[in-house]
């Protein structure tokens, strides 16, 4: 597998043990880092588009 194409795999997963993607994926979900670091635990989601499509179904369309 060329590494470029490993990279795209994981492009979209949230690593909340590591503080950058904490603070890069939060200014992108617009959350303070701490509850997005939280809102990521609760629900389980470590796939930004599933997170993005959960906080959709759960708070509505404005959320994300």
């Amino acid at each position: 597998m060329d590494e470029n194409q490993f990279r795209s795999l994981d492009i979209d997963r949230i690593n909340i043990n590591e503080y950058y993607e904490v603070e890069y994926w939060s200014k992108q979900f617009g959350f303070r880092p701490d509850v997005f670091k939280a809102l990521v635990e609760e629900s389980g989601i470590t796939s930004a588009e599933a997170l993005k499509a959960y906080l959709h179904k759960v708070y509505g369309e404005n959320v994300a």
